[in-house]
Formats: structure tokens, C-alpha cells, sequence
């Protein structure tokens, strides 16, 4: 065996040459590393590299799922329907004719009204009483109507004198005085006298299976209105 102190000195060169290449090599590659980034293409490269790993930082995992399913058409059970006041047709006046479409969620009506003296108390008015129905079609279960509202008010509205329109759980009919005869069964009301629309009921009215409610209409045009000018408007009536 060779003494120890002499083993001990080769293991001192073997490290003191290992540290050497290690030290060397650790030089060598920051001497590129700096010559690669002093480079055009170094910076490129660099570059690239950082997008790469902030696009890697940045990844999501998206899963998609699948429901399936069915829409049946069915026939709505709350429904706009044609008042008792309308007629075929109109040959005298005042008279209103109207119509709803196959989908039962649009009425349109022409009516009637006349220069009135507005100077006069009450305003002389054609008063429509049965002017339209709310209908609940169903057998059994009721519904909520929560809002009815006038829009969409177009036309001669210079001939204007005032259309108001009611919102009634029952029909109310009118006397000598103008005055709704149960007031307590129109929930609302708005009275159209400019192009501006707005609300005649916002809440919540339930309305039972077979039930109907009606919309009541007041009208007349400006004292100077001249025949032949109509006002156009609509009632849109949401429900759940």
C-alpha cells in the first residue's frame, strides 16, 4: 500500500484538476452565452424564448359539456283576444275593428274618436269600455300579468286631444260624468297626449284560468283635427 500522505496528494490534483475544468468550463460557456446575446440572432432568440414561457404561464384548459334537449311549440295560455266593443265592419261612427294574430300576443285595432271642446267639463269622449281582453286560456293554473305599457305612439299627434287607456280585472263601464263606475277594478291607467309612450300598470295581478281582463279606452282628438288624420299606438301587455 502506498502511504497515505501520498493518496492524499492525488486526490488533491484530481480536485484541484476537476475544479480547473469545471472553472473553465463555467468561463467558456458565460463567454458564449455573452456572445449569443450580443448577437442579433442571440436576441431573437431570447426573445422567443421568454414568449414561449409566458404563453406556457399563460395556457388554459377549456372542457366543454353537453346538455340536450327539447323545445316544443305550444299555444300560450295568457292571450290578447278582440274586445266586445269591436265590429266587423264600420259604416258609422264612433266604431273600432280589430284583429289578433295566429301567435294570440298582438292585437291591432282602428278606432274611432272626434274633435272634442276641450273647453268643456267633463271632455266630450268616445269611451270604449270592452276595448280589449286579457285572456287566460288554461284549464287550471293562473299567471301573473306584471306590466302593461303603451309604446310606440306615431302619427298626427299635432290632432291629438288625449287616448287614455285602462287596465281593468273586470269590466267597468263609465257614467254621465265620465267617472269610471268601479274605479277599484282598473289597476292602472295612462293617457297617451304626445309621441310618448309609458306605463298604464307595472306590478304583479294574477289572473286565474279562465279568467278575462280588459283593456278600456277613453279618446279624443284636439278641438281643430281635421278628419281623415290618425294616431297610431301600441299596448304590450308582459306576463309570466
Amino acid at each position: 500500500m502506498e502511504p497515505a500522505s501520498q493518496a492524499a496528494g492525488r486526490d488533491k490534483a484530481l480536485e484541484s484538476r476537476g475544479a480547473s475544468g469545471h472553472s473553465f468550463m463555467f468561463r467558456n460557456s458565460k463567454r458564449n452565452l455573452k456572445r449569443l446575446y450580443n448577437s442579433r440572432l442571440g436576441k431573437v432568440f431570447l426573445v422567443m424564448l421568454l414568449v414561449g414561457m409566458v404563453a406556457t404561464a399563460g395556457a388554459s384548459v377549456f372542457v366543454f359539456n353537453y346538455v340536450s334537449g327539447t323545445a316544443n311549440v305550444q299555444t300560450p295560455d295568457v292571450q290578447m283576444a278582440v274586445g266586445g266593443d269591436s265590429s266587423a265592419t264600420c259604416s258609422s261612427y264612433p266604431c273600432v275593428q280589430e284583429s289578433v294574430t295566429s301567435t294570440h300576443d298582438v292585437l291591432t285595432a282602428s278606432m274611432s274618436f272626434f274633435p272634442a271642446a276641450t273647453t268643456s267639463s267633463p271632455v266630450p269622449a268616445t269611451y270604449y269600455s270592452n276595448f280589449a281582453h286579457i285572456t287566460n286560456v288554461a284549464t287550471s293554473g293562473s299567471h301573473t300579468v306584471l306590466s302593461v305599457q303603451v309604446l310606440n305612439v306615431k302619427g298626427a299627434t299635432a290632432d291629438l286631444g288625449s287616448i287614455t287607456v285602462y287596465y281593468c280585472t273586470t269590466q267597468t263601464g263609465f257614467n254621465a260624468s265620465g267617472d269610471l263606475v268601479t274605479p277599484g277594478d282598473c289597476l292602472g291607467s295612462f293617457s297617451i297626449v304626445s309621441s310618448s309612450g309609458g306605463s298604464v300598470f307595472t306590478g304583479s295581478q294574477s289572473i286565474a284560468a279562465g279568467a278575462v281582463q280588459y283593456i278600456e279606452v277613453v279618446a279624443y282628438a284636439a278641438s281643430g283635427a281635421a278628419a281623415g288624420t290618425s294616431v297610431t299606438f301600441q299596448i304590450a301587455v308582459q306576463w309570466v
